[in-house]
């Protein structure tokens, strides 16, 4: 590696330890503790996505959709957390309504645009951020599990790991150049390999999961989320921007750390239900 990519590599990697603290800690100390981070999350990624897809005369509505978000994310673990009724998630079926109803009072010239782009940002951001809840409360295991979505953090982390150093190393062959220039076909089969690899060997610290079934989530993970990696960098070259933020050194917005964990959530816990059928 150059100079300039081992400095980038090492600032990278601090941000990056310091994110996976909270992450971790956030699954494995205290069902509320997830909440508020995963809250967090929920809201800065919506934040910076409404940022990223603002044009001069179609505006997302920003507040009523990052409170809807909210209220999903929460309903959908209080139902868990407290053992509600379903019912509980009439609330934010409501607030979804209740965004059609905004323009009624607030008179904006291109309202069909703003709704669009509002849904948007809770289908994108809020919808795979609230299935945390449902990863954490799964088939598997009674109770919040920790272990369900540790699982999937570690494949993504070292299918990004991976992906980004055998790039760095080996990389010839860009996958998507008016895309992602960095990315490569060698990097992408590093990554891949590696997260398969991996999530094989800490299978027994995971007895959670179906051991004839963890090279299946994890293959399905790394293709989501190379997809979730993709998408957001087609949507930052469309607004022109290198990032989504800056919220962490070497990496950018929290939506650029989050992009893979938003297409491959909804695909993990779509596959954990399909299975446990």
């Amino acid at each position: 590696m150059k100079t300039n990519q081992v400095k980038e590599f090492a600032i990278r990697s601090a941000s990056g330890l310091v994110y996976a603290a909270i992450m971790i800690g956030s699954v494995t100390l205290h069902p509320l503790g997830f909440l508020a981070v995963f809250a967090f999350v929920l809201i800065k990624g919506m934040w910076e996505f409404y940022a990223l897809i603002s044009a001069k005369e179609h505006k997302p509505m920003v507040i009523p959709g990052i409170t809807a978000g909210i209220l999903l994310l929460s309903a959908l673990f209080f139902k868990e957390y407290l053992d509600l009724d379903s019912r509980i998630l009439i609330i934010p079926g409501l607030a979804v309504v209740t965004l059609f109803s905004i323009p009624m009072f607030i008179p904006r010239i291109h309202v069909i645009y703003s709704l669009s782009l509002t849904l948007t940002g809770l289908l994108y951001v809020a919808v795979p951020v609230s299935l945390f809840t449902g990863l954490a409360y799964n088939p598997y295991h009674q109770g919040f599990d920790y272990q369900v979505v540790l699982f999937l953090f570690a494949v993504i982390w070292l299918n990004d790991t991976g992906a980004y150093i055998t790039g760095v190393l080996f990389g010839k062959h860009k996958m998507f150049p008016n895309i992602s220039p960095k990315k490569s076909w060698e990097g992408f089969a590093g990554g891949l390999i590696l997260s398969i690899g991996v999530a094989l060997l800490i299978r027994p610290w995971l007895p959670d999961l179906p051991a004839n079934l963890v090279w299946i989530y994890a293959l399905a993970i790394v293709l989501a989320g190379t997809l979730g990696d993709l998408a957001e960098s087609s949507m930052k070259r469309a607004a022109g921007v290198k990032d989504s933020g800056r919220f962490m050194p070497g990496h950018g917005g929290l939506l650029d750390r989050f992009d893979s964990l938003l297409f491959a959530a909804p695909v993990f816990y779509c596959l954990i239900h399909l299975f446990t059928a």
